[in-house]
């Protein structure tokens, strides 16, 4: 079955109509052969019974008179029927009374028997009762050949050539006839060879007919159509694609180029901030240092206008220090951060809180918190972090008892932290803008400070991958949340 599996369409074709028309044939010639075999054997049964009649009636006299030797006479007319091979009388009581063999061949006779036939080693043998005035005296007894096997032989040898010739003729209908199947399948073949080896989806396979080989075509032309259409549209995508993908190559090229010009005009103006505020840090010191000694040596040689303007410049003096400390630590932020590694955060809290222990013992700050868990961080950073937000929540308070708040929860690969106080509170048109460098929103005479703490937080948590935000309502406290990323 394999290999006819793999058998081209129309040798398929063939074999089934040649299989299909010989068993055909087989099956026609069969029945006809036992058909004809039946009507033989009895046709030849009929005939010797025939003859026994004929006998029977021939022979009554010479049975009735005993008279055996015109009895043998009748039986040699048998000659003229090659087919009897022997015959005989019997008389009344079973006895054989006369007899005839072919070419006189001695044979041996059966006893006599009840009238009827049977096949004994391929002859028919028959016996007639003999009757006379309804009383039997007698009986006829004939064997003859059935001789089927030649008869067979011959049918056999016109079957096999008339089936010869049926099949012969057969395969040359066949391979005119088929063309109209098989055609059009290979057509559709040939053609799905193409389009696969070509990638020519404009082919198609010609349509011969409206039948289900029609249809298969015409659905088989159909399905190229959409594949055809479906292709076009791919590729107007893929074009499309492309020229996005270069759009966007081209512009991250340029956004990479851009970025490292970023990155290298951030390190010029870091180092230049840096070389600045060093610089500058020599003459501030001078100013302030002569500007105190004059006041000192020659305090007398001024009126109070001229102390008042000589305690001006060295109030300015220092405030120019601290602002460019403050623009100096903003600067060391990205640059002079060290490796995130985990770190507890009680280690960098403490030390904050030590730091203000002074301003705390001042305020009389009650500070409670939250176990505090590890997180990946800068142990520095996390200090002057915490240092910022706790001494904006000392210095910001509505005169009454400060209480801060540090709690702690869980929010996915993060932890959130949050530090709550009960001050001034904040209106919350200034949420985003407390979070800008030098930008303040009381006066210096109210509280002190160069505006640029919170700034500096914001760096911190966003080069720790994490975000910052403020909830507030003037007269209600502030709460500052941020995120640090979870130890993993």
């Amino acid at each position: 079955m394999r290999r006819f599996a793999d058998l081209p369409v129309r040798s398929k074709l063939l074999g089934l109509i040649l299989l299909s028309s010989g068993v055909t044939l087989l099956l026609a010639m069969a029945a006809i052969l036992f058909y004809d075999s039946v009507d033989f054997s009895q046709k030849k049964i009929a005939d010797l019974q025939t003859q026994a009649q004929i006998l029977g009636k021939t022979g009554t006299a010479a049975l009735a008179f005993n008279d055996s030797a015109t009895a043998t006479e009748y039986l040699a007319a048998l000659q003229a029927k090659p087919t009897i091979i022997a015959g005989a009388f019997y008389d009344e009581e079973g006895k054989i009374f006369a007899t005839y063999s072919k070419d006189g061949l001695p044979r041996a006779f059966p006893k006599a028997e009840m009238a009827g036939h049977r096949i004994e080693h391929g002859d028919i043998v028959l016996f007639q009762t003999i009757m006379q005035n309804e009383q039997a005296i007698g009986s006829v007894y004939l064997r003859a050949p059935l001789a089927q096997l030649p008869r067979l032989i011959d049918y056999a040898q016109i079957i096999l050539l008339v089936a010869l010739a049926s099949l012969g003729i057969g395969v040359w209908f066949s391979n005119r006839l088929q063309r109209i199947i098989s055609t059009p399948i290979l057509d559709i073949s040939a053609v799905a060879k193409s389009v696969i080896d070509k990638k020519d989806y404009s082919l198609r396979a010609r349509q011969q007919g409206s039948d289900e080989i029609g249809a298969l075509t015409a659905a088989f032309n159909e399905m190229l159509d959409h594949i055809e259409d479906r292709e076009a549209r791919l590729l107007a995508i893929n074009q499309s694609l492309k020229s996005e993908i270069d759009e966007r190559r081209q512009a991250q090229d340029a956004l990479k180029r851009n970025m490292r010009e970023l990155a290298r005009s951030n390190a010029e103006l870091e180092q230049f901030a840096y070389v600045s505020s060093h610089d500058l840090q020599e003459p501030l010191r001078m100013v302030a240092s002569y500007t105190q000694l004059l006041e000192k040596r020659y305090k007398d040689k001024f009126d109070d206008k001229g102390l008042t303007f000589l305690h001006y410049i060295v109030d300015g003096a220092k405030r120019m220090q601290e602002l460019i400390d403050d623009l100096l630590m903003f600067s060391r932020v990205g640059t002079r951060g060290k490796e995130l590694v985990p770190v507890a955060v009680q280690g960098p809290l403490e030390t904050a809180l030590l730091n203000l222990k002074p301003a705390i013992r001042e305020s009389g700050a009650e500070i409670r918190l939250d176990p505090l868990p590890q997180v990946m961080g800068d142990a520095v950073q996390l200090t002057q972090l915490f240092q910022n937000l706790l001494s904006n929540a000392i210095k910001f308070n509505s005169g009454k008892n400060v209480q801060i708040d540090i709690k702690v929860t869980t929010e996915n690969d993060f932890w959130l932290f949050a530090v709550k106080d009960n001050g001034i509170g904040i209106n919350h048109e200034h949420f985003e803008r407390i979070f800008i460098i030098f930008q303040r929103l009381h006066g210096r005479s109210d509280y002190p400070g160069s505006g640029i703490g919170l700034a500096i937080c914001k760096k911190i948590i966003e080069r720790h991958g994490g975000r910052i935000w403020v909830e507030s309502e003037e007269g209600q406290g502030t709460s500052f949340y941020f995120t640090l990323r979870k130890v993993t």
